[in-house]
């Protein structure tokens, strides 16, 4: 099988069994930029040809306000806007202060400054849905996020979860979609890497120091290594937990 094929394949499993795309639909496709966000919209566009969905798709890239090389950056976002048109998906660009926020919660250690940033940008494209009328947030998170997110939420907050292949919010009125939610990231970025794309530079000056990153250098280095079935163990775990068999809660 074809890189671009098990691509296809999962993220298509994914679409069926959450209904993640129907008609009518009006998608927000939050283009960071990234190898996770570009395979989103490629892909999300090719499935909605093969299913012949009347739905609309918005690429929304925003600007955190990090630090950056601003010239650089633009280039990159021109070439964002010439990937979408080449898909024939509609881009929008905008400029936001939420990695201003977050370096200043971060420098008064108010909070986490990921926590922050993550916050004001999801208030942000929930606005921007609301004001368009949309009814779908997409989302690049892949297989890898979700066993990361997993670890995370049980070791730094006591709970077993993590992130949703399909979430309602405001009462049904929007819906987080994650088409990557079954592909793991290698297959991501080879195939970013086989179509040659050029990948917007990520200028968070918090990217390599985040729990997220301590929890996947764990699980790469100490965890996965010990064996190759234990990555798929994990993410069978999370997909089919047997309820039944944990314990009711005592604390």
């Amino acid at each position: 099988m074809t890189l671009y094929n098990k691509l296809k394949r999962l993220i298509g499993r994914a679409l069926f069994h959450y209904e993640m795309l129907k008609d009518k639909d009006y998608v927000i496709i939050a283009l960071s930029g990234g190898e996770d966000s570009l395979v989103l919209a490629y892909f999300l566009k090719d499935w909605q040809k093969k299913m012949r969905i009347d739905c609309k798709f918005l690429a929304v890239h925003l600007d955190m306000g990090f630090p950056k090389d601003e010239n650089k950056y633009q280039e990159g976002v021109k070439e964002l806007e010439e990937f979408c048109k080449s898909l024939e998906i509609d881009f929008y660009f905008s400029k936001t202060d939420c990695g201003i926020q977050a370096i200043e919660a971060f420098e008064k250690d108010i909070s986490a400054p990921c926590f922050v940033c993550s916050w004001h940008r999801r208030k942000y494209l929930f606005k921007l849905a609301q004001e368009r009328g949309a009814n779908k947030l997409a989302f690049g998170h892949h297989l890898d996020d979700a066993i990361i997110t997993f670890f995370i939420n049980m070791f730094y907050h006591g709970e077993l979860s993590t992130i949703l292949p399909l979430q309602e919010m405001f009462k049904g009125k929007l819906y987080i979609i994650r088409p990557l939610i079954l592909v793991e990231k290698d297959l991501i970025s080879r195939f970013v890497k086989k179509m040659n794309w050029k990948v917007l530079e990520n200028p968070c000056p918090f990217s390599k120091e985040t729990k997220r990153k301590e929890i996947e250098n764990l699980l790469n280095t100490c965890i996965y290594p010990l064996n190759p079935k234990i990555k798929r163990n994990i993410a069978t775990a999370i997909f089919n937990p047997k309820i039944e068999y944990l314990p009711r809660k005592v604390w």
